[in-house]
């Protein structure tokens, strides 16, 4: 996880904390309930710092990089939320405090809304709408299918990736094929750190950050160079070095 967390970062997502918990009032205290039960999972902290690089890389403002990531976590938490409900089967009682999860889970997916309003960035609503879709029916099929680790997190796990850094590009008004391009980049890293760092799995982890850097490549022998501290972090992690 040091690997990612730059000084700028790490106070970044002080401030994310402190948004997300300001954004869930006046039912923080009810909410706060779920929160442990979701904060050992490596991902949680993974997805925002991630997308405060995205956005930091492309120069964007601090506090629109910060309400994004509160965005990103927002919409994992409820994801979250909803993965701790359990089947008949495996011994759950259909009572208030299962009830009650339900709706929590869902108040929180109703609060993106509200927050893409705050965030100015209600018009990639439609990107949004298609990540959870997206998200959604990984979940269905690892529920039903139950597919593997790779197969499971490239439908759930990915698409946050992929969204965060293509908003950012949207936001920073780069051109449509260097979005798709950046988009590319962000599903790719995030399928790679998530599954050396979150699961252990470096030989599958280094697959994709090698699909980082073959995107990457193609960008810079097209001309654009601006994602040198992109370069510098996909080589901290290639040689397991911390980020200065």
């Amino acid at each position: 996880m040091e690997i990612i967390l730059t000084k700028s970062v790490q106070s970044g997502l002080q401030e994310v904390d402190r948004t997300f918990r300001n954004s869930m009032l006046p039912w923080w205290n009810e909410i706060a309930a779920y929160v442990p039960k979701v904060d050992q999972d490596l991902g949680f902290k993974l997805l925002p710092a991630m997308v405060l690089n995205s956005y930091r890389y492309l120069g964007l403002d601090k506090e629109l990089a910060v309400k994004m990531a509160n965005l990103f976590k927002t919409i994992d938490f409820a994801t979250r939320i909803h993965g701790l409900i359990k089947d008949d089967e495996e011994g759950q009682k259909h009572n208030q405090e299962l009830q009650f999860t339900i709706l929590i889970g869902d108040y929180i997916f109703g609060r993106v809304l509200k927050l893409l309003v705050e965030t100015g960035t209600d018009h990639l609503l439609y990107m949004f709408a298609s990540m959870i879709g997206r998200i959604n029916e990984g979940l269905i099929i690892e529920h039903k299918v139950k597919s593997n680790l790779e197969q499971t997190l490239i439908q759930t796990r990915a698409p946050l990736y992929h969204n965060a850094f293509m908003s950012a590009a949207k936001m920073a008004n780069l051109t449509p094929d260097l979005t798709e391009n950046y988009g590319e980049v962000g599903r790719n890293l995030g399928a790679a750190l998530e599954l050396t760092f979150v699961h252990g799995q470096k030989g599958l982890g280094q697959a994709y950050l090698d699909k980082t850097k073959e995107i990457l490549k193609l960008l810079n022998q097209n001309g654009y160079k601006q994602f040198k501290p992109l370069e510098n972090l996909i080589h901290a992690v290639d040689k397991n070095w911390e980020v200065a």
